[in-house]
């Protein structure tokens, strides 16, 4: 396997970010891997090649290809709605979120609101939540004024994945971090994914105007446990690439492991007039054909994966911080293994 050292640290350096880490696969395996910098700005401990970084966002798809396998066994369907498959919550949420089907929510067009719109007083009864009260988190989330009649228009939602999330839950009588485990992380042999910041190694950081500040892992170092299915799954780079494979094969081949070909097919296929399938943006601007990509951040660390079908590659990138800086080293990170790997 290549060493990315010598391209990840030069990236880091200018960049003055605690940690890079990245990852290449080409043809069903992985090829390249490095991580380079510090596991917490205020010592000197290197992070190494096999910590756990926090994905965020880039877990959605992982929500979606969990409740597909959930389709596949005629728990759920694409059509299930809000009102159908949570009754008991039926009567304190908008009607409107009544017939919202979990497709909808899995490629945001159930109408909920933006996340950025500010809602403190909803995001501090999720922080009084344990994961076991997630249909209480969405019966809170689906109380929301619609931003949007269902199915209009694409409205990236954090909530939604929430809802979809607690729907799981329902018809499993599972939470959903067991069945990440059940379906998803003990299949693949992603020993080493879990939840939240992860408890040792690598820590997460806040920008301050005297530099990075190390967060130390807690339940207050990450987003609400019960926002769960929208984003906090940490993992090393090599079990995360055991993942990107999973969607490469469904992308490229007749009998992929899993789910079905034609299941896939749907995961990575926008609604017409978006760019958004189920967990994955999809765009056809670069060279090398589609492109199934996703980014993400609890706002202490930053992570993108992209995947290209038709090169059969893919790309993995990661840090512990989540301001501009890091942002921009990460983009800078894509855009060097792409013109080294892909092109």
């Amino acid at each position: 396997m290549r060493s990315l050292h010598h391209l990840l640290e030069p990236i880091r350096a200018e960049a003055k970010i605690p940690a890079l880490a990245a990852a290449v696969l080409d043809k069903n395996r992985l090829i390249a891997l490095g991580a380079v910098g510090k596991r917490r700005a205020d010592r000197d401990d290197p992070v190494q090649r096999g910590d756990r970084f926090h994905i965020g966002s880039c877990a959605k798809s992982m929500t979606a290809t969990l409740i597909a396998q959930l389709v596949e066994n005629g728990k759920l369907d694409w059509g299930s709605m809000v009102a159908e498959v949570l009754p008991s919550i039926r009567r304190n949420i908008r009607r409107e979120y009544w017939k919202v089907t979990i497709e909808q929510l899995l490629t945001h067009r159930s109408g909920l609101p933006e996340d950025d719109t500010p809602r403190p007083q909803v995001f501090a009864k999720l922080w009084s939540m344990s994961v076991k009260q997630r249909l209480q988190a969405a019966e809170i989330i689906l109380q929301q004024e619609p931003a949007a009649t269902p199915g209009e228009k694409t409205i990236y939602s954090n909530g939604g994945y929430v809802v979809a999330g607690a729907m799981a839950e329902a018809v499993t009588g599972k939470t959903w971090e067991d069945l990440m485990h059940e379906y998803l992380f003990r299949p693949l042999q992603m020993k080493s994914a879990g939840f939240g910041a992860p408890a040792d190694g690598v820590w997460g950081h806040r920008a301050s105007e005297s530099g990075y500040l190390p967060v130390p892992p807690s339940p207050f170092a990450d987003n609400p446990p019960v926002l769960g299915p929208a984003g906090t799954v940490h993992l090393t780079l090599p079990d995360w690439a055991r993942y990107a494979i999973l969607h490469l094969k469904g992308a490229t081949e007749d009998d992929p492991p899993l789910l079905c070909k034609s299941t896939f097919g749907k995961l990575h296929t926008p609604p017409a007039e978006s760019t958004y399938a189920m967990g994955w943006v999809v765009e056809s601007k670069r060279s090398r054909g589609r492109v199934l990509q996703h980014a993400g951040s609890n706002t202490m660390w930053f992570a993108v994966i992209m995947l290209i079908p038709e090169a059969r590659m893919g790309l993995l990138v990661a840090t512990n911080a989540a301001d501009e800086r890091a942002v921009e080293a990460t983009r800078r990170t894509v855009d060097a293994l792409w013109s080294q790997y892909i092109l």
